[in-house]
């Protein structure tokens, strides 16, 4: 298992990412990506159940212990190294095929851990809530990064290769994926930092004292241990970073409303909770104010001519609302609410 000390630009214990890059892939495995990367999907998914009841018990341990069990944290170590491979073939970032291996250390995607370090029991306690920001931003540029998948998918079938602002706005949004979910998973305590990028190391300073008058000579810095390590992110590989954040806010909104539409009408039938709210709404339409109290004991089949009759009260006064379906459009469906007043 591979440990990292910390991040090269912070020192602290956050997960680095290393993925090198092919000059050049086969287009017939970019051109069929997706269908090749289903029985890993498969595998993933079967991994992950067990991840998530290993990292419940992780939870409990770390607030007792105030650590996460050494055990715990090899499995999910683990499972991370192959998530973050098999996301990294997916994400056209390499073309070698994971293997369907623990470990690969030869592997050309690969994550470093830091090493295993005490735990706040406040701070694991409250892990989730505290996650819930980033796990947002995450969604948003994962989601991003989805829209726009189509079109890299198109340049790298064309071309054979990933151009270079791609290919570190990708490893970005990867990296961002890992860091976020393995805060959650107790693997580190370090918060998401690097969103978009490393800080380039600065420039040796020249010692005091030296001759200004002669070129100083040239300082040869250490190569580094991989193109993403640390990533160094372009001017164009930020803009597209950005665009990708700006279409998953936009995108993840209208995910929720057209969700929020299909809870409503694209179901069966439509149950007695959307009956009642939608019966009050009509019935501010048609008194000007909000009633007391709606009941709706009954869900109505979403079928034309489907009705149900709702009770409404109001300041002692009594009213009945029949629910009516009269139309169904693209398998929505729409009701008419008729409100008459009890006497």
């Amino acid at each position: 298992m591979v440990t990292n000390q910390g991040s090269p630009t912070s020192g602290e214990a956050l997960v680095e990412l290393d993925v090198f890059p092919p000059e050049q892939q086969r287009r017939w495995t970019v051109l069929l990506r997706l269908l090749l990367a289903i029985p890993q999907l498969i595998a993933l998914w079967a991994l992950s159940i067990a991840a998530f009841v290993v990292v419940v018990c992780g939870w409990f341990g770390a607030l007792a212990l105030g650590r996460l069990p050494d055990w715990c944290g090899e499995f999910l170590r683990g499972y991370f190294g192959y998530t973050v491979r098999v996301y990294g073939y997916l994400m056209l970032l390499v073309d070698d095929y994971p293997p369907f291996a623990w470990t690969a250390p030869d592997y050309p995607v690969r994550l470093l851990f830091p090493a295993p370090t005490p735990l706040n029991r406040a701070a694991v306690f409250f892990r989730i809530i505290l996650a819930v920001p980033i796990l947002v931003l995450s969604n948003w540029f994962s989601t991003g990064w989805v829209i726009v998948s189509f079109i890299l998918w198109l340049i790298v079938l064309i071309t054979g290769r990933m151009p270079a602002a791609v290919f570190e706005a990708t490893a970005a949004v990867l990296r961002i994926e890992m860091r976020v979910s393995t805060y959650v998973y107790l693997l580190t305590p370090a918060y998401l930092k690097g969103i978009f990028g490393d800080k380039a190391a600065a420039p040796a300073a020249i010692p005091p004292g030296a001759p200004l008058t002669e070129p100083t000579p040239p300082v040869t810095q250490p190569a580094p241990p991989s193109p993403t390590r640390p990533l160094l992110v372009s001017s164009g590989g930020r803009t597209l970073l950005i665009v990708m954040l700006i279409l998953g806010i936009f995108g993840s909104g209208f995910q929720t409303r057209t969700n929020w539409g299909n809870d409503d009408n694209d179901t069966d039938s439509i149950s007695s909770s959307q009956l009642t709210a939608q019966v009050a709404i009509d019935f501010i339409d048609y008194t000007g104010h909000a009633p007391k109290h709606v009941s709706c004991p009954n869900a109505v089949d979403a079928e034309i001519g489907a009705t149900e009759v709702c009770a409404i009260t109001d300041d002692g006064d009594q009213y009945r609302a029949r629910v009516t379906v009269d139309a169904i459009t693209d398998g929505a469906a729409h009701f008419r609410t008729d409100i008459e007043q009890l006497h």
